[in-house]
């Protein structure tokens, strides 16, 4: 029995084709990517809108573009042709290109306008804003999904270790002792000093036992569980306060406290503050009278009671650039002169020069013959300069030749600059064969260590003004207030007779450490009269001030009409504030560095 066979007039819509995977189609724009997938009239139609918005099309079914054209011939309908004509409108939509397109889609929390109605859609419905994830088109409608805007939170991969304690261990914590130095304790000294910014030498250890006012004592360590954790060293010195009169100056007992350290895994317990007040207690013992030092913590000492003075000042400059401005400045009048490298029989000569400069600060040290030799004896410098007027010769009483200037270098640091205050502006040629010599040992930078008052820093800085190198200040602490006032009586009245001051005049002052008042008797006939000091007595005009402040007043370093308006002083009168400007005006601040630098 046969078949019967099949109408050959059978309509071509009832053949059913093979079904074939249409072509996915990636839109990338500025807003995210887009998967279309679309037959191949809308994947061309898709391909020339990203064409024309210069967007990137990429078909991840490439090879089946062909195949998946033949399948979809039949069955495409006027639903593809919608579907095709709302993948362009996407793809204007995400692309950056078209600002008119992209300001249709809004945040999702943006509300719609009530002048403007929100447009339908053909296909289904669409959120109002976010980032376009994925666009399906096909015949039966198109489907957008969208993801809101927003950052994802960053996810931390950190590791889960358990909290460290900050607080120090409980050995650390124990009570130190603090004693002088043994001879044994060289090489563990060293080490501990080795953190310092300028740590001393071997030599500086032979050189400090050569010192005129040596004292072993004077030495201190802390020990911790018999280690060596802290250090301190004292050294016992004549500062001097000031001017009196015809070039003379006012000096005082003192003592610098150097090198105060501990060991960085020690710090935080308290064994800096305990070696320093033993180091205090020291010099009240040996009849100090105040002591000076340099710090990088000065707070930490103003925890202590000590007076923060001021900045130490240092400038870095090129040797190039200083030598062009000194040589751009007016030249000096006056006798020629001529530099050299000093001779040792000159040191009589240097000293002579340097009394002459200190005496118009505050906190520089007075140095005799004997102190002198020691400083050179422990070689703390490279070179000396001397400036000299008249015939060189080798001669030992400056017979033919007078030495008027000089200055002291250590490497690239220039130490001291000081010239006879009868030849003005000398400075400035010492400073400039200084950068000369900087330059024929190429030496790109050269530091200049003075007082901050004096004028040589404005010309190694420049334009740039004053640069501090560092934080480096310089505190005090006065332990005998009665004998500084005493030791500035003179200079006291000295000022009142240059002021013309004739009747008496006395001010009181009124602090926790002291009480007492300083009175210069009236004027008769030439002769100036001697200021007395009275334990005690106040009067009706004093100054009512802290500790410190008293120090900064005694030193000449504080501002009475800055004071009280800071409320660390308070006048009982409008005239002691007043007479404490006279009496005690502000004195520049010198503390030379060739005396502190190690060897």
């Amino acid at each position: 029995m046969q078949r019967p066979q099949r109408s050959r007039t059978t309509s071509q819509a009832q053949v059913v084709p093979r079904r074939v995977r249409p072509p996915r189609l990636k839109v990338r724009s500025a807003g995210g990517t887009a998967t279309a997938v679309a037959t191949n009239a809308a994947a061309k139609r898709v391909q020339r809108v990203a064409t024309r918005l210069k967007t990137p099309v990429e078909s991840s079914a490439a090879d089946r573009a062909g195949q998946g054209a033949q399948g979809a011939r039949g069955v495409r309908s006027r639903g593809s042709r919608s579907a095709g004509t709302q993948a362009i409108r996407l793809a204007k939509a995400t692309s950056g290109d078209d600002a008119s397109a992209s300001a249709r889609i809004a945040p999702p929390s943006a509300e719609p306008s009530a002048a403007t109605p929100p447009k339908r859609s053909r296909g289904r419905a669409t959120p109002a804003g976010g980032a376009v994830t994925a666009v399906e088109v096909r015949p039966s409608g198109t489907t957008v999904s969208r993801r809101a805007p927003g950052r994802r939170p960053a996810i931390l991969h950190l590791p889960n270790l358990p909290p460290v304690s900050r607080k120090p261990p409980a050995w650390m914590l124990e009570h130190c002792h603090v004693a002088p130095a043994r001879a044994g304790d060289q090489g563990e000294i060293l080490q501990l000093l080795a953190g310092l910014p300028s740590p001393p030498s071997r030599g500086e250890f032979h050189a400090a036992v050569d010192h005129p006012e040596y004292d072993p004592s004077n030495r201190l360590v802390a020990r911790l569980g018999g280690r060596i954790v802290g250090h301190a060293e004292i050294v016992p010195r004549t500062i001097v306060l000031g001017p009196v009169g015809s070039g003379s100056s006012a000096g005082v007992r003192g003592a610098v406290l150097e090198r105060v350290a501990v060991l960085p895994e020690c710090r935080g317990a308290g064994h800096g503050q305990r070696l320093v007040q033993s180091a205090e207690e020291r010099m009240r013992q040996a009849g100090t009278v105040v002591a000076f030092t340099r710090t990088r913590i000065a707070s930490s000492f103003h925890d202590l009671g000590w007076s923060v003075l001021g900045r130490d000042g240092v400038t870095p400059g090129r040797p190039t650039e200083i030598l062009a401005r000194l040589l751009e400045g007016p030249a000096r009048t006056g006798e020629p002169v001529t530099m050299r490298q000093w001779r040792h029989v000159e040191l009589p000569a240097i000293l002579r020069i340097y009394r002459h400069n200190a005496a118009r600060f505050v906190g520089a040290c007075d140095r005799d013959e004997n102190y002198g030799r020691w400083l050179v004896s422990r070689a703390a410098f490279d070179s000396i300069l001397v400036a000299l007027v008249g015939q060189d010769r080798y001669e030992l009483h400056e017979s033919s030749a007078r030495i008027v200037g000089y200055c002291v270098q250590s490497g690239s640091r220039i130490l001291e600059i000081a010239a006879d205050p009868q030849f003005a502006g000398l400075e400035r040629e010492i400073l400039a064969r200084a950068c000369a010599e900087a330059i024929e040992n190429d030496r790109q930078e050269i530091v200049y260590e003075s007082s901050v008052a004096d004028p040589l820093h404005a010309a190694v800085a420049g334009a740039d003004g004053l640069v501090p190198a560092g934080d480096r200040m310089i505190v005090a602490r006065v332990f005998r207030p009665l004998e500084l006032l005493q030791a500035v009586a003179p200079t006291v009245a000295a000022r009142v007779a240059a002021a013309g001051t004739r009747e008496t005049v006395e001010l009181g002052l009124d602090a926790p450490g002291f009480r007492g008042s300083i009175v210069v008797p009236e004027r008769r006939g030439g002769v100036a009269p001697q200021a007395v000091v009275h334990p005690g007595r106040l009067g009706r005009s004093y100054l009512r001030l802290s500790e410190a402040e008293l120090a900064r007043l005694l030193l000449g370093q504080c501002d009475p009409a800055e004071a009280v308006a800071a409320g660390r002083m308070e006048p009982s009168t409008q005239m002691a504030q007043r007479l404490a400007g006279q009496l005690f005006p502000r004195v520049p601040l010198w503390c030379p560095m060739w005396d502190d630098l190690p060897a």
